[in-house]
């Protein structure tokens, strides 16, 4: 575990709003800005840092989350006040993994950074803007929209189409 991941843990002290605060200070963003990263209110942030509230509903929670870059099971935690044993994050092989059905049981273990079936390293973040993957459902990030698949190169793809009998570059005829 980098000094990054320990650092973004929760202590066994800390509660919602010191939590959150700290996060936010270390990031160097204002109540505001976390509200629009997260898709909340500014009030909603200003309850949250005050001690006003204790709960957070599963849009708060997942907006949260992805504003602060921290998987959501840090944010139950530190709500329930109870320690982090293992934070099973979301890993994928961007070759072998298909949207929609569930990962092999090997890339959801902690220790497990490559994939036994082809030795791809695993993702558990978008390629693109390192948000962290949300979802075995969906095949795109929700935040920019790149695919969570290897992107093939020019030669796999332009094998792909001939295997199916598609020219890649259709000229139109005049």
């Amino acid at each position: 575990m980098n000094q990054k991941e320990t650092f973004y843990k929760p202590t066994s002290s800390e509660n919602l709003a010191d939590y959150v605060k700290r996060l936010r200070k270390s990031l160097e963003m204002t109540q505001q800005e976390l509200a629009d990263k997260a898709g909340l209110h500014l009030q909603s942030i200003g309850k949250i840092e005050r001690g006003k509230t204790n709960r957070l509903n599963a849009k708060a929670k997942r907006g949260l989350a992805y504003a602060l870059s921290i998987p959501t099971e840090y944010l139950d935690a530190v709500i329930k006040g109870a320690p982090i044993i293992a934070v099973k994050t979301i890993k994928i092989c961007p070759k072998c993994w298909s949207a929609g059905t569930e990962p092999e049981p090997m890339w959801t273990e902690i220790r497990s950074h490559y994939c036994f079936i082809c030795g791809t390293k695993l993702r558990d973040r978008c390629p693109n803007c390192q948000t962290p993957i949300s979802s075995y459902t969906h095949r795109f990030c929700p935040f920019c929209g790149t695919n969570y698949k290897q992107i093939a190169s020019v030669e796999e793809w332009k094998a792909k189409l001939a295997r199916t009998n598609i020219s890649p570059l259709e000229e139109e005829q005049p």
